[in-house]
């Protein structure tokens, strides 16, 4: 546990989100027929660029980006020309896959924070799986908002 304690110490500091109670954590998906659960979810908002990030208890990964302010709609994923972008990491395999295709859905953007659905195909771009694909289905995601994060 103390690797976890340190991967997540990292991706808050990194992200500038705060930690969400493991208990209260609602981002889970379908990936290539497994559950992913996020133990840890957090999304931020800039001027720039919108990020929502997930781990689970194997050391899983998404992250989901997206340009500008993040806005109620649909978000087509992929890399050149897409609305929005996404990673699949494990890192404890040190693998990391990046999005294909797919899409993204921003079904609720409130003071309360954002509730949204997702499905994509990613590609592996690391060595040992380069051009593996994972397919994620049935994602769904409630975050609150930051501020109700505050520690």
């Amino acid at each position: 546990m103390v690797k976890m304690s340190r991967i997540i110490i990292v991706l808050v500091v990194i992200t500038g989100g705060c930690m969400i109670n493991p208990m209260g954590v609602n981002f889970t998906a379908d990936v290539d027929g497994k559950l992913f659960q996020a133990i840890y979810a957090t999304w931020k908002e800039n001027p720039s660029t919108t990020q929502i990030i997930a781990v689970d208890v194997n050391l899983k990964m998404f992250t989901i980006s997206i340009p500008g302010v993040l806005e109620e709609g649909t978000y087509m994923l992929g890399l050149v020309g897409a609305e929005a972008s996404a990673m699949y990491m494990d890192l404890l395999q040190q693998s990391m896959h990046v999005s294909q295709s797919g899409s993204l859905t921003i079904t609720s953007k409130t003071s309360e924070g954002i509730t949204g659905t997702f499905d994509m195909v990613l590609t592996a771009i690391d060595l040992l799986e380069e051009g593996a694909t994972v397919e994620v289905v049935n994602g769904e995601f409630d975050l609150p908002s930051a501020s109700d994060l505050e520690m």
